[in-house]
């Protein structure tokens, strides 16, 4: 769910202000386990497909509102879910209709729309975004000059392709403590995206055996991070001031929808302001793609391994 956001902003995670908001009501039944199919349209179809999505938006101000619906590009840029200026379309956007262009919605009123996504047969193979938004916009007056637009929309990543879907899989590769220089301790990782489909990172870290056997939050890991695959990014937990040094048992895991990794290590926060210092894992959750490609070159390996043994055998 995206919730409401000055379009001047540009910003997708802003909490209601007492204005307009919108929310899927549907998802596909082999995604009901996904909570990004919940929250975004994320879907794999193939060429030609056509699909529908039930999404409600609602007033929750004390004077009608009228929100105007259309569809608008996006790009994932710098590892942040980006939205193209105003109304600027992309090929996805252009896919998106509407069962009605606008709806008007009395003070507290909700109404379920309809979005449906034409996929040409022509369309090439890979993955897509956008945002369904609806915009609600404010006149200029003679005391406020300025037109502004307040919007409220749902991301869009579609992939498309024939066969099954691509993989989702991301890893975290280091991770390092740090303190900002507020004196804020703060725990930073690496990631990897190793799948085909873009991420959305979150997360939480939990911090055990500290000092005299302490334990300490979840804490959980800013948000915000979107990364296209082969992307490397960062995600990073801030923690309260007052945080004993350690050392601490630091068990970080990070998802995006069905996708959970894992990585644990020993932290020790550093005492000055403005410094890192590196955390030496002591595990990280082996990704499946990750154990196939190892696991099919110690095969690959051994069996040819045995070939040289068997021809060796063999040679008078």
């Amino acid at each position: 769910m995206l919730l409401p956001v000055l379009a001047l902003t540009g910003r997708a995670d802003a909490e209601p202000e007492g204005q307009v908001g919108i929310r899927l009501v549907e998802a596909p039944e082999d995604r009901s386990d996904d909570p990004r199919a919940r929250a975004y349209i994320v879907d794999h179809v193939k060429p030609g497909t056509v699909i529908h999505r039930r999404f409600a938006v609602n007033n929750t101000s004390a004077k009608p509102q009228t929100l105007w619906l259309y569809a608008a590009g996006a790009e994932i840029r710098k590892r942040k879910f980006t939205f193209l200026p105003d109304q600027t379309a992309n090929e996805l956007s252009s896919w998106i209709t509407f069962d009605r262009p606008a709806v008007t919605l009395p003070p507290g009123g909700e109404r379920v729309l309809k979005a449906t996504i034409r996929v040409p047969r022509t369309a090439w193979k890979g993955e897509r975004y956008a945002v369904m938004w609806g915009e609600a916009r404010a006149p200029a007056t003679k005391e406020h000059n300025v037109q502004v637009h307040n919007r409220v929309g749902i991301r869009v990543y579609l992939d498309v392709g024939s066969g099954g879907e691509p993989p989702t899989d991301f890893r975290v590769d280091k991770m390092w403590a740090g303190r900002d220089q507020a004196g804020k301790p703060r725990l930073a990782a690496q990631v990897t995206n190793i799948g085909l489909r873009a991420v959305d990172m979150s997360g939480e870290l939990r911090l055990s055996e500290g000092p005299g056997g302490t334990s300490a939050g979840p804490f959980k890991v800013t948000t915000g991070v979107t990364m296209a695959p082969r992307d490397v990014g960062q995600v990073e937990v801030l923690l309260d001031p007052s945080l004993p040094m350690g050392p601490w048992k630091a068990d970080l895991t990070l998802t995006s929808g069905r996708t959970t990794r894992t990585a644990s290590g020993t932290v020790t926060f550093p005492a000055a302001l403005d410094t890192t210092a590196a955390v030496k894992l002591s595990s990280t959750a082996l990704p499946p793609l990750t154990a196939l490609f190892i696991t099919t070159g110690a095969l690959a390996v051994a069996g040819g391994g045995y070939l040289i043994w068997r021809r060796a055998r063999r040679t008078p």
